[in-house]
């Protein structure tokens, strides 16, 4: 089978057209529901097809990477063998659909990348201007409404939960940055003020904490002060570390200043008893637990606290692996566009010390600026052909 014949052609342009739509539903889905089908109906299928007639060119061509990216899914997958939670069949089938889930979107983009290379260059702006779309929707509920305790929220799939509406309009405002920092009549300017202010009407305390650190960072970095970037990177590590170590001492409340999260974590690691640092307590089923402290279901509410906890160690340095790929990858590529991804790759990882589950579970509005900037710098190709 060639990239010429129909079937081919076919299968090509409904996942473009899937990946499109999935991506502009970080936004203007209707809601996380439908987001969710356009990735079941648009990647799923025609990954499946490229992933058995098309393995060569996707799966070992350059460097063997979308190979890799399977081998470390799969990784992210085997606690799943040592999860204390009902029928062992049943967990298993149920995080499998993980692999199935990111997979699907690795090879749309690994697809786009090699086939549609203008289109990829393109994602950012996509997204840009369904962020701005979405912001015109906000500010619309938010004249219907009024402030809302806790947080205003957006339509559709910004709907769900103000800290992801906060979290998906600061995606939108270093999108601006990074979109118009070569305009010198400088409109986007007037972007700036309304994005900052739906971050605070949606009370999103973790994108605050996002943009405090990414944002004088890339100017910075934009600016050629590297070692200055590098010292405000370092300030605020040290700046973290100093408050950690009063909030283990006691001279800080840690529930009150982390929405509680230390309890609720706690509360995670009561109910794995089974717990081991090296690999983890396992993948369970189940992301949520009823924390008796705080009366509710909740999930862990931390990318990294949820790897330690399902993989261990091991897991983590996985994912730590994948980061390290992708910093390299662009390095070795030096394309304009990969600086955006990182940008929001590096926005993603601060935030989601606060925010987000174990990376193999269904897509989620985290997948932003997770899997999403991880995948394009991972699979962006310099071997480019040209589609028929």
């Amino acid at each position: 089978m060639t990239d010429t014949s129909p079937l081919f052609r076919f299968f090509s342009h409904w996942i473009v057209l899937g990946l499109v739509l999935y991506l502009a539903g970080f936004y203007i889905a209707p809601s996380s529901k439908f987001q969710y089908l356009t990735l079941y109906i648009g990647l799923i299928l025609p990954a499946l097809y490229f992933s058995f007639w098309a393995f060569r060119e996707h799966y070992l061509a350059d460097g063997k990477l979308l190979l890799w990216l399977l081998a470390a899914l799969i990784a992210f997958y085997l606690p799943s063998l040592w999860a204390e939670s009902g029928s062992l069949l049943n967990t298993l089938r149920k995080n499998l659909k993980g692999i199935l889930f990111v997979l699907s979107l690795a090879v749309a983009i690994r697809h786009l990348a090699i086939y549609y290379p203008a289109y990829l260059k393109r994602l950012p702006d996509l997204l840009l201007w369904c962020g701005m779309l979405a912001l015109v929707l906000f500010f619309i509920s938010f004249l219907q409404t009024g402030p809302r305790h806790g947080g205003n929220i957006g339509m559709g799939n910004l709907g769900d939960n103000p800290n992801e509406t906060g979290l998906a309009f600061a995606i939108t405002l270093l999108l601006v940055l990074y979109r118009y920092q070569d305009d010198h009549n400088h409109y986007w300017w007037l972007l700036i003020l309304p994005l900052l202010a739906a971050v605070y009407l949606a009370y999103s305390r973790a994108a605050m904490l996002g943009l405090a650190v990414t944002i004088p960072f890339a100017l910075l970095w934009g600016l050629g002060f590297t070692r200055a970037a590098a010292g405000f990177l370092m300030v605020c590590l040290a700046g973290s570390a100093i408050m950690i170590a009063l909030m283990i001492t006691g001279y800080l409340d840690a529930d009150s200043l982390l929405s509680r999260r230390p309890t609720l974590w706690q509360a995670f690691l009561d109910n794995s008893p089974h717990f081991n640092l090296l690999w983890g307590a396992g993948l369970t089923d189940s992301i949520t637990i009823k924390a008796e402290a705080l009366g509710r279901k909740l999930e862990p509410h931390s990318l990294f606290f949820s790897l330690i906890l399902r993989g261990g160690l091991l897991a983590l340095v996985i994912f730590c692996s994948l980061i390290a790929l992708a910093i390299t990858r662009a390095r070795q590529r030096k394309l304009a566009t990969d600086n955006i991804w990182l940008l929001v790759l590096f926005f993603g990882l601060v935030t989601q010390f606060f925010e987000g589950v174990y990376p193999l579970r269904p897509p989620n509005s985290f997948w932003l600026y997770t899997w999403l900037p991880l995948l394009i710098l991972i699979l962006t190709t310099t071997r480019l052909r040209a589609t028929s």
